[in-house]
């Protein structure tokens, strides 16, 4: 894994962080990388020879640079 730094996070951890008298909490939002390994690039390699790649969309997310409205 690699953590990918991503400023509209930095924005949203700047938040979550929380002084209450003695009590110091820092909350953060982090993205880390994924790669396939072991039994995934098994499955990724039986999908792609039956000719059904579109099924993948469903083990990953989607490939965006920002966040999602919600």
């Amino acid at each position: 894994m690699k953590l990918l730094e991503n400023s509209s996070f930095e924005a949203i951890n700047s938040q979550l962080t929380v002084e209450t008298g003695d009590a110091h909490i820092i909350g953060r939002i982090e993205s880390y990388s994924c790669k396939m390994a072991g039994d995934d690039k098994h499955m990724f390699k039986q999908f792609c020879q039956e000719g059904q790649p579109h099924v993948l969309e469903a083990l990953s997310p989607p490939q965006t640079s920002g966040l999602s409205p919600s």
